[in-house]
């Protein structure tokens, strides 16, 4: 009985050491004097996705500067992060009951029902703010979590690296980009994620892409809802950030004159004609896939 429990420990060791490491999407972007990369996250993670693989940590360590979407010291902020929650809360009394469809009520019924959820949780939320409550509940229910997200952890290790931060949008902004979208809009993705979130085999299959650096199963997973659903939101949630981030990331390339960057967004902001590394290509820099 001892000999196969070794055994059988040295194997699950073998498996867990011989296991690829995640390759994430990573482009390096350049002029005549600097470059920057620009490496695709996955905002929640799980404990075996790390350590990454060799490149990735090359370019973090390269770095002198590290953007995010959200400035670390906001993210970071309780007291702001709850002011900012707000926004997604009904005002006036109503009930989220009363702003959705009879149909779209009784389907967060039956999921708060078929969970164990107190369905009183989510009356006071607008529909925007309850839909990525359930999104967020169903993706650590399925193991992957917040504090292992890519985001946080080059954040985690820029402060200890002390190496300069910023953000390449405020909080607010990221927050009025859902709080912006119209009540059917929020009714859609609201049914969209109840959706999405009744089997998990979805979101395995993004994470897989994820770790695989694929960027065609990403593109296709990633869009084939929102675009055909909500094309509006999808334009402002990427397509408009993309070229509001882009004058900041084109501005480094083009006033240093040394050194470089790593700048960590959502995998979907990096891909497509209307993806960062398309515009930055557009505007003359050499772009190139880091494998």
């Amino acid at each position: 009985m001892g000999r196969r429990l070794s055994l059988l420990l040295l194997l699950l060791y073998w498996a867990q050491a011989s296991a690829k490491p995640p390759t994430p999407l990573l482009w390096q972007v350049s002029d005549e004097d600097n470059s920057i990369y620009l490496l695709g996250s996955f905002h929640m993670l799980k404990a075996e996705d790390y350590p990454l693989a060799d490149p990735v940590n090359k370019a973090f360590d390269e770095a002198d500067k590290v953007y995010f979407e959200v400035p670390p010291d906001e993210l970071n902020d309780g007291a702001r992060v709850q002011s900012l929650m707000k926004t997604g809360m009904i005002a006036g009394g109503e009930t989220l009951e009363q702003s959705l469809r009879p149909k779209t009520w009784h389907r967060l019924q039956s999921y708060c029902e078929a969970n164990g959820l107190p369905l009183d949780t989510f009356q006071t939320m607008k529909p925007w703010l309850a839909a990525l409550t359930i999104a967020s509940l169903e993706t650590v229910k399925a193991g992957y979590l917040p504090d292992l997200g890519l985001d946080k952890h080059y954040m985690e290790m820029a402060a200890i690296a002390h190496k300069e931060t910023a953000g390449l949008e405020s909080l607010s902004q990221q927050f009025n980009v859902f709080d912006r979208m119209e009540p059917k809009e929020q009714e859609l993705f609201l049914n969209q994620t109840l959706k999405d979130m009744q089997n998990p085999r979805q979101l395995h299959e993004l994470h897989q892409h994820w770790r695989n650096g694929d960027a065609d199963g990403l593109m296709q997973l990633l869009r084939q809802d929102t675009v055909n659903e909500i094309p509006e939101f999808y334009r402002r949630l990427n397509s408009e950030r993309n070229r509001a981030w882009l004058p900041q990331i084109a501005a480094f390339l083009k006033e240093n004159r040394e050194g470089s960057a790593l700048v960590v967004v959502g995998s979907l902001h990096l891909l497509g004609d209307e993806g960062l590394i398309e515009l930055l290509r557009r505007q003359g820099f050499r772009t190139v896939r880091v494998q």
